[in-house]
């Protein structure tokens, strides 16, 4: 009697905790999905308020997102602090240096602030009106 019981509890121990990790990978699939989406959006509409044509759009597009995925390797990598920060400045310098060639200063300048996460959406959105209001 007491091996049934004991065996009906680790069968149950067991399931709960299959079902646990079934649970948790579930939740980190849809928060991965909710922050490519996020990612995405962020990146339209920061180029969507860049003065450039479409050829050169769809570039920093493609620049963007790949420098993005270079950053999420470098941050998996688990580095210490000073050499995580040698990596981001390395791939900073070096990851944009075909797109400094099609595109202004001004623009690299933005593209740059946007990257590091100092671009808000919502000031951008603020001059867009101010320059609609006065033409």
């Amino acid at each position: 009697m007491k091996r049934i019981l004991i065996s009906v509890f680790c069968t149950v121990l067991f399931i709960s905790n299959g079902f646990s990790q079934a649970l948790e990978e579930k939740q980190r699939l849809k928060y991965e999905a909710e922050m490519e989406q996020k990612k995405k959006e962020y990146i339209t509409d920061f180029v969507a308020t860049l003065k450039v044509d479409d050829f050169q759009k769809e570039i920093i597009v493609q620049s963007m997102e790949s420098y993005f995925e270079e950053y999420q390797k470098i941050n998996m990598l688990s580095l210490r602090d000073f050499e995580r920060k040698a990596y981001v400045q390395k791939l900073d310098d070096t990851h944009f240096s075909d797109l400094k060639a099609i595109v202004s200063e001004e623009n690299m300048e933005e593209i740059m602030d946007a990257v590091k996460g100092k671009w808000d959406p919502k000031e951008a959105k603020k001059k867009k009106k101010k320059r609609k209001k006065k033409n």
